[in-house]
């Protein structure tokens, strides 16, 4: 290996901690806003300048070198202090700006999030969010992967690297369409939903997992409750199936408070079950937020 050949450029530095981290180029070009070949370029440049290979570029795959594994370890600290300080001197003008990058399951992506979006826009004009919405795995794998620095879903995992932190509390209730059979019934027994049609979200749902949990406490098993006659990929396609007089659907109330207040939809009591959940605030605890993220997460919990 060389000798290093001329100042290290920290814009490239931080370049080529997003490729390592996202092990992509192209992912890091669309979350730096460049075009690909730049980010290369900005790539090859910092290993001119550092005498020695940084990456392995195969096919479908980028991987580090010893070189880069120990520069990546420089890096984050640095760009981290980098971070803090262009924060500092933003929020001591009053003022925060940059991209922020964040993730939600079904209720929290749809649902809770862009009024709170909206309102912390409104404070700091010159942020951009993105939100990334999909299943709560998929938004904590995204979390893994740091394609999102926050993300917000249904469940607490048991992933290591991953702090899980209570941020709000939700209820799950049975829901039917105001022109099904059991609209005008008080409430229905546990036992009583084998005998209708059951609309699901699909694997990886926080409201599934959540209500699976909830039963498996009471010795009870989904599999034998629930005639599950099709699964959706989100709430308003359940929604729309309800209301088509598809069946019956355990949903988030935050996501159906317009329905239940137009008479659309309408809930059922089940016997001795009360739904509640949790919906969590999830990062990795080994990468540092940037002061963008952590503004937001302490403006969530102030409001």
């Amino acid at each position: 290996m060389g000798k290093l050949k001329g100042d290290l450029d920290l814009h490239k530095l931080e370049i080529f901690y997003r490729v390592a981290e996202l092990k992509s180029f192209s992912q890091a070009a669309e979350r730096l806003s460049l075009r690909q070949p730049t980010v290369s370029a900005h790539v090859q440049e910092l290993e001119d300048a550092l005498g020695g290979k940084l990456l392995y570029r195969i096919p479908g795959k980028v991987s580090l070198t010893p070189l880069g594994q120990l520069l990546v370890e420089k890096a984050r600290s640095l760009l981290a202090f980098k971070r803090e300080t262009v924060a500092a001197v933003e929020q001591f003008h009053g003022k925060l700006s940059g991209e922020l990058w964040i993730g939600g399951s079904s209720i929290p992506g749809q649902y809770l999030l862009p009024p709170r979006l909206g309102a912390f826009v409104k404070k700091y004009p010159e942020v951009k969010p993105i939100l990334r919405i999909g299943d709560s795995a998929g938004i904590v794998n995204e979390v893994l992967e740091g394609k999102v620095e926050l993300g917000f879903v249904g469940f607490k995992g048991e992933n290591d690297p991953l702090l899980f932190e209570k941020i709000w509390q939700d209820e799950m209730i049975l829901v039917v369409s105001k022109d099904h059979p059991w609209s005008r019934r008080k409430s229905v027994a546990l036992g009583d939903l084998r005998s209708e049609k059951f609309v699901s979200r699909e694997r990886g749902s926080g409201t599934l997992d959540s209500f699976r949990e909830l039963l498996a406490k009471k010795g009870r098993a989904a599999e034998k409750i629930l005639n599950v006659v099709m699964e959706l990929g989100n709430t308003e396609a359940i929604k729309e199936a309800l209301i088509a007089g598809v069946g019956v659907s355990i949903l988030s109330r935050t996501s159906i408070r317009r329905e239940l207040a137009d008479g659309i939809l309408v809930e059922i009591p089940i016997r001795g079950l009360k739904m509640e959940r949790d919906f969590y605030e999830v990062f990795h605890k080994r990468r540092p937020l940037s002061p963008l993220s952590q503004a937001f997460s302490e403006f969530l919990r102030k409001a």
